[in-house]
């Protein structure tokens, strides 16, 4: 009986620690930056200066919390909150070079592989440019962008909003002649990631935004982020407000009610996301969580200089070198930016800490003070003991 007893109360006992332990009660809690109230100041001091709309944030270091920061509105009435989205804009070329590489591991593709091997041909379009040139910008191809007729180069309220550029009027209607023959040089081009996704979706018989879902994020059980804006937005996701200075007069307007057609089917990598999700993202990635080492060693073989992009110290696959940047410090990651957004993320190998920041507002200038106000800020803490 005595026995029996014993029996009892140790089976009792493990499946209390069992239960304790499933809930969470018996979890560590990590710790909150130590410096976190002073994060929130340089934070809403950059944003109330430059007089910024919103701003989101999210700093990983390992063995604390994440940090969240807002500061602003999304617009009147409706403060920034955490579980906000916004477009990361040219940021997405990371998300998609990492895709990329992705199924070069599974020998769907070869970086080395001619476009041609792929698509049939297209105006101003050499054949042989390989999906490296592609990702690493030094295919040649024209950038649509300074096309004179190019949305961005006429006044905001005159764009076709609602339109839907297909791949070939890109290449013919915003068209030029390439910049100098394939890997010869660089120029920053979205063109080579327009018909990266063109290969994607042969290879795949699928949609980018489908494959970056199913094979990088859903391993990391990252769920938030918006890749299809032609699909309806789910009730739960909450889209900050972009804000445009339309008539250059110094004053931001809320243009939130257009359509995104335009500048998304020009883009075709397009993606919303929250900042703790960006930031958990370039984590994730940087610390060699999504892709092999050897894959990971193609993405960050930098191209260097980068002609017209004096902040970067090289460009790898999807991948800013942000050195330059940050005065020293080595960091890698990529920014964006889209009417009434910019978006930026950095990873520092050195001290293994990842930040991310979201803004839904349209000066490039109030953003690199934003994010350098921020930035040293972060640093005059690191290393943390």
């Amino acid at each position: 009986m005595r026995d029996l007893r014993f029996l009892v109360c140790h089976v009792l006992l493990i499946a209390g620690l069992l239960y304790w332990v499933s809930t969470g009660l018996g979890a560590v809690s990590e710790p909150e930056l130590p410096f976190a109230q002073e994060l929130q100041n340089a934070l809403d001091s950059a944003r109330q200066t430059t007089n910024v709309m919103g701003v989101s944030a999210a700093i990983i270091v390992p063995g604390y919390k994440t940090w969240l920061g807002i500061s602003g509105v999304s617009h009147p009435g409706a403060p920034i909150t955490p579980d906000m989205l916004f477009d990361m804009g040219s940021a997405g070329k990371n998300l998609f070079a990492a895709l990329v590489l992705k199924l070069a591991e599974e020998d769907l593709l070869s970086l080395d592989d001619p476009i041609s091997k792929y698509l049939s041909p297209l105006p101003n379009v050499e054949g042989s440019i390989t999906i490296r040139q592609c990702l690493n910008h030094t295919s040649g191809l024209f950038m649509w962008v300074e096309h004179p007729q190019a949305p961005t180069r006429i006044p905001y309220n005159s764009i076709n909003f609602e339109k839907w550029w297909t791949p070939d009027e890109i290449f013919t209607t915003l068209g030029g002649e390439p910049y100098f023959p394939p890997g010869e040089g660089w120029h920053y081009t979205q063109a080579g990631f327009i018909l990266g996704t063109l290969i994607v979706e042969k290879v795949t018989g699928s949609t980018t935004s489908t494959e970056i879902q199913k094979r990088l994020l859903a391993p990391l059980d990252i769920h938030g982020m918006l890749l299809d804006l032609r699909e309806p937005v789910p009730v739960q996701h909450k889209i900050a407000h972009n804000w445009v200075d339309i008539d250059g007069d110094g004053t931001s307007e809320d243009v939130s009610s257009r359509s995104r057609n335009w500048i998304n089917s020009l883009s075709r990598i397009m993606f919303y996301t929250t900042a703790e999700d960006f930031a958990r993202w370039g984590q994730a990635l940087f610390q060699g969580q999504v892709l092999s080492q050897a894959s990971l060693d193609e993405m960050l073989d930098f191209h260097s200089p980068t002609p017209g992009e004096p902040r970067l110290s090289g460009y790898g696959l999807g991948t800013c070198d942000f050195t330059h940047l940050l005065g020293g410090v080595r960091a890698w990651g990529h920014d964006g930016s889209t009417p009434g957004y910019r978006a930026f993320m950095a990873y520092l190998p050195d001290y293994g800490v990842t930040f991310s920041g979201l803004m839904n507002d349209d000066s490039d200038e109030d953003g690199r003070y934003i994010v350098g106000v921020f930035m040293n800020t972060l640093r005059s803490h690191l290393p943390l003991e």
